[in-house]
């Protein structure tokens, strides 16, 4: 029901827009690399803290695509959706293995601004507002005590932001080059209870603060 509730509005919007379009410039569609630079990923060097909570204090880079598509109300403004997937998987070995995978899928939406709209170089603005689904999967195994196995996964949708923008080089007629891209994309976490598996099986309670992950995301493609 909470994803529900952050994706319909994004929808009501994009449709709300194509009732009150005015230009006939036709709609683009970014695709391209993204590198996050995610607060909350575990630095796996640091076993000690492997199943705490203080494992949302670091940051590391995260690969995946990102993707807009953009619906224009005049020449200069446009609605853009935002469709992003990064993923980061480490693993570190003292006295047994450590690892953690971590996901993070953004899908937001808002209003862009373009600057100097019929030039080679098009610089752009936009701000987006929407929901994050973060999904972490921490396991240790400890082989030279029975294969000890303490692990954890927990799974969330919260509300996420973004504001940024970036460069467009039009090579052709129906063809740019994003040069680069750059958004600020917090994500608002919540308290969250979960259980924590033991190398014998049983579950042991462990709670996770919220707070805000203060996520950048860098990105370059084409547009189309």
């Amino acid at each position: 029901m909470r994803y529900v509730k952050l994706v319909l509005p994004v929808v009501f919007m994009f449709s709300a827009a194509s009732l009150f379009a005015q230009s006939d410039r036709r709609a683009e569609v970014f695709v391209g690399y993204s590198n996050l630079q995610a607060e909350g990923v575990l630095d796996t060097s640091s076993v000690g803290g492997l199943l705490s909570s203080a494992f949302l204090n670091n940051r590391t880079n995260m690969h995946g695509f990102n993707t807009d598509a953009s619906a224009f109300l005049t020449d200069s403004v446009a609605l853009t959706g935002n469709f992003s997937f990064n993923e980061n998987g480490r693993s570190a070995n003292f006295l047994g293995t450590d690892s953690i995978k971590t996901d993070i899928l953004y899908f937001m939406g808002g209003p862009m601004l373009l600057i100097g709209h019929s030039g080679r170089l098009q610089p752009f603005v936009r701000v987006l507002a929407g929901g994050a689904q973060t999904r972490f999967n921490v396991k240790t195994e400890l082989p030279i005590i029975g294969n000890l196995t303490p692990s954890f996964s927990t799974n969330t949708t919260s509300f996420a932001a973004g504001a940024g923008g970036g460069l467009d080089w039009r090579v052709g007629d129906k063809l740019k080059v994003r040069v680069f891209q750059v958004d600020y994309v917090p994500v608002f976490l919540s308290n969250q209870s979960i259980g924590t598996l033991s190398g014998i099986g049983a579950l042991n309670p462990l709670s996770l603060s919220s707070g805000r992950m203060d996520n950048v995301r860098f990105s370059a493609g084409i547009v189309f």
